[in-house]
């Protein structure tokens, strides 16, 4: 890690082709009432640097600040802390107006505040001519200790949260000066915990890595100047507090005046590079939607249509009506188990739409899900406490009201169809926002809340807590760039490559050799941003002492997909900005590593074919032979990489001979006797809920529109074990790759209407399986939307492969070579065609939109 981090990415592989067609700029996001708490924020960032800003009814202006290097001792993304800025009396006067303009990163309150994080330097501008004054708003203000469930799981087994082993001592943070011109925090490590034990657990010590952790610092400056003030944010490592000090104190000194101008330019080029702008079509009636669909289904208590999804937790006085036509009450008295869920009512085919369900979630929540609808209200429920629960169906209001113990909790409203693609459209461009916002720092995007936590609702926590940690998990942690090379924003994909190629692949290499004894590279699915695998999925019985020297815990011990899928994304950035240095020292070397392990860790059996075992199919099947996921990611590698005339011809023999090692994918029979792709030749012992089996449509592409076999893919999808839309799950972008675009019309309209309900901004999702904004919800609906759309296969590209035949769109995105597409589908048909360059224009293949 290198001293002064904190920069922004610099320009390498952005060179895209551009079509000179107007951007149509995003309307701001508005709201005409002040805020009450820090779940009524919205977001700002240049990338490295983020602010949540909300306001109060006690009229302050509330700056929350995080920066995307900020580890703590415990190797915790923390924030850096929080500005509160008291507003003269009256500012909040109606009519109030709280604008985010997304067309230029800032965001306005009252007419009288102007807030933007500097698009070219790590400064926070906050522009006005009010006399506000500020004061610190820190939370490590004194030293306290952890609860487990907030630890750091470099000490922590999650799986035994008690068993920590040692306490989450949290130290405060410095005030270095607090006077009215300017206030100065910060904070610095003094020890490192994690990185001194991994290395001396997982038999790292021989391998050459400073410590990323100790004496790093991290703080602001706030300083008064005529425009309002500047908010100057520092990461130094390795670094004293006198160090950092001089270093801000010189960046203060250096510091350019503001340059609105030169900001609002660089997020107008960001929007020019691509859009998608959806509408239903005008021609067509818009009809309301049935807040209860109808279907045979049996209404189920306690459980789901296939005696799944069980209640743990005990339930009485059920009342339910005999006839559920018009409107009906449903009322039961339940007691949760603790960190359970499970069906209160539920008459929904389960991963459906068509139905309705109410059910309980972990940390006390309830969500009802009603057609289209889906509403999650965290701690709507009392903790191991009976509860009444009525659920009323009007069909008057055409709304639900569900209370518990009287106290409303949910109630919906009814939605018109017809806004179904425009709400969309506007989620998939408020998540590329916050991309933009969170994605040009050193590290990647963290998944589990990205820059922008704030305190949980039921104040379980501060603003540095995050569900599962400081880590990063492979699968999570690529879906926030898997839509980035058709959006064109390739610059946002830098730190992904910097962390997992330019400092992991060597220690994986080393990693390899020093567990398994032979050449190439495996990624562990969790790694702390240093790349050691997570303490308690390692363990912590030291290497020397151990026979198997891999990681003991079973969830990811054999899922070694990470490799592959990095390799894929690593041709996919390459070949929309070919660079042949990019191809020579990237590109190349982590193919070749990744494909040398799979070939050298696996014995070839009888038939001349590698038998994959022992392995695992992602989290789901732990008992695998030939799993999917790797198989598929191997094949697409190696054929790809056959197939492009820059692969030196010396890797061509090799990969042909390693290709020819590769068993076929994986099959199985499912009723009328068709055939589907398998999760792998043989698997067993299913703990989890994902589909590996649809790995070779996504992301491998191996099966899709245009590919043979593709029907393979449709049955495998069809009868799909575990089905969802929300979260890390990728049905969409699976039924999208399909052709299926009306299940990829349904599952995205119900993923763009799940936000957090404790939250105000419509683009803050989750908590999911994750936590709030949960990244990898609003990641998979933007590559879902842009494969409905476009979709690309060596030279060819296809548009329309799963779009809709009732919405109308306005588009423009990119493909590889240097390739812009813009277009607009109006009526049914595609009316409007630019390619850029026009040589590529042959290379275009236009499908049917679908009814």
């Amino acid at each position: 890690m290198s001293a002064g981090t904190g920069r922004l990415v610099g320009t390498a592989l952005t060179s895209l082709a551009v079509v000179a067609v107007a951007a149509p700029l995003p309307a701001p996001l508005v709201w005409t009432t002040p805020g009450r708490s820090c779940r009524d924020s919205m977001p700002l960032g240049n990338g490295d640097v983020a602010v949540n800003v909300w306001t109060e009814p006690d009229e302050t202006l509330h700056v929350l600040v995080a920066k995307s290097d900020a580890w703590d001792e415990y190797a915790r993304l923390v924030k850096i802390g929080a500005v509160v800025f008291q507003l003269p009396a009256g500012t909040f006067a109606e009519p109030f107006r709280q604008s985010l303009d997304l067309a230029s990163g800032s965001l306005t309150v009252a007419d009288r505040i102007r807030v933007w994080v500097d698009a070219h330097h790590p400064i926070v501008r906050i522009e006005t001519t009010l006399r506000a004054e500020p004061r610190l708003a820190l939370w490590r203000t004194n030293r306290f200790t952890y609860a487990p469930l907030q630890a750091s799981d470099v000490l922590l087994d999650r799986q035994h949260p008690a068993r920590c082993r040692a306490p989450t001592i949290i130290e405060p943070d410095t005030i270095a000066e607090a006077t009215p011109e300017r206030l100065v925090w910060f904070r610095h490590n003094a020890k490192s915990v994690g990185f001194p034990e991994t290395r001396r657990i997982q038999g790292l010590e021989g391998y050459p890595q400073a410590d990323p952790v100790l004496h790093r610092t991290f703080g602001a400056a706030l300083v008064r100047l005529a425009h309002g003030y500047d908010l100057h944010v520092l990461t130094r490592h390795p670094s004293t507090p006198a160090e950092w000090r001089s270093e801000l104190e010189r960046r203060i000194r250096e510091a350019p005046a503001p340059d609105f101008d030169a900001h609002r330019r660089w997020w107008a080029e960001f929007w020019q590079r691509s859009w998608i702008r959806a509408s239903t079509r005008p021609d067509l009636p818009r009809r309301a939607l049935a807040f209860v669909p109808t279907n045979a289904h049996p209404l189920r208590v306690g459980e789901d249509q296939e005696g799944r999804n069980r209640w743990a937790g005990e339930l009485r006085g059920v009342c339910v009506p005999a006839d559920l036509a018009g409107g009906f009450v449903l009322e039961a008295e339940v007691k949760p188990a603790a960190g359970e869920r499970g069906r209160i009512f539920d008459k929904i085919t389960p991963g459906g739409s068509d139905g309705f369900l109410l059910d309980a979630h972990p940390g006390n929540a309830l969500r009802l899900i009603s057609g289209r609808t889906v509403i999650v209200v965290s701690n709507a429920l009392p903790a191991a406490q009976w509860a009444k629960i009525v659920a009323v169906a009007d069909p008057t209001a055409g709304a639900w009201r569900v209370t518990v113990n009287g106290r409303e909790v949910i109630r919906t409203a009814e939605v018109a169809d017809g806004a179904d693609a425009e709400h969309l459209s506007r989620m998939y461009e408020l998540q590329r926002f916050i991309n933009a916002c969170a994605g040009r720092g050193v590290h990647p995007i963290k998944f589990n809340g990205s820059l922008f936590t704030v305190a949980p609702a039921d104040g379980s926590g501060d603003h540095d807590f995050r569900r599962w940690g400081p880590g990063y998990w492979w699968q999570n942690t690529r879906l926030p760039y898997v839509s980035m090379c058709a959006s064109g924003d390739l610059d946002l994909m830098q730190p992904l490559v910097r962390m997992y190629v330019d400092d992991m692949l060597p220690l994986c290499v080393h990693r390899t050799h020093r567990y398994l004894g032979h050449r190439g590279a495996f990624y562990p699915e969790c790694v702390y941003f240093w790349g050691a695998i997570f303490s308690e999925t390692y363990g912590w019985t030291p290497f020397e002492e151990r026979t198997d020297k891999l990681q003991q815990s079973r969830w990811h011990k054999w899922e070694w997909v990470a490799g592959p899928e990095l390799a894929w994304m690593l041709l996919d950035l390459w070949e929309h900005a070919p660079d042949e240095e990019f191809f020579r020292t990237k590109v190349l070397p982590t193919c070749r590593e990744v494909l040398r392990f799979f070939e050298e860790h696996y014995r070839v059996g009888a038939d001349g074919r590698l038998v994959m075992e022992p392995a695992q199919a992602l989290e789901t099947w732990w008992d695998c032979t030939n799993p999917m996921p790797e198989l598929a990611g191997c094949i697409a590698v190696s054929e790809r990489l056959l197939a492009l005339a820059e692969t030196p011809e010396a890797d061509r023999e090799w990969l042909r001979r390693f290709r020819a090692k590769l068993p076929e994918l994986p099959l199985r029979e499912v009723p009328g006797g068709k055939l589907a792709l398998a999760p792998a030749a043989r698997y067993a012992e299913k703990r989890n809920q994902e589909n590996p089996e649809l790995y070779a449509v996504f992301p491998f592409r191996l099966i899709a529109v245009g590919k043979p076999r593709l029907e393979w893919g449709i049955e495998a999808f069809r009868h799909r074990l575990d089905r969802g839309h929300a979260g890390w799950r990728q049905d969409d972008i699976f039924a999208a790759y399909l052709g299926l675009a009306g299940e990829a019309r349904q599952l995205l309209v119900r993923r763009s209407r799940e936000h957090d309900r404790n939250h105000r901004f419509p683009a803050f999702w989750g908590p999911n399986y994750d936590w709030t904004p949960d990244q990898d919800h609003g990641s998979v609906l933007m590559k879902a939307f842009q494969a409905m759309l476009l979709q690309t296969d060596g030279r060819v590209i296809r548009l329309l492969p799963a779009w809709p035949v009732d919405w109308d769109v306005d588009f423009k995105l990119h493909a590889p070579h240097r390739t812009v597409v813009e277009g607009r589908v109006s009526g049914g048909r595609l009316v409007e065609l630019r390619v850029s360059p026009e040589s590529r224009r042959p290379d275009v293949i236009v499908g049917e939109p679908q009814s």
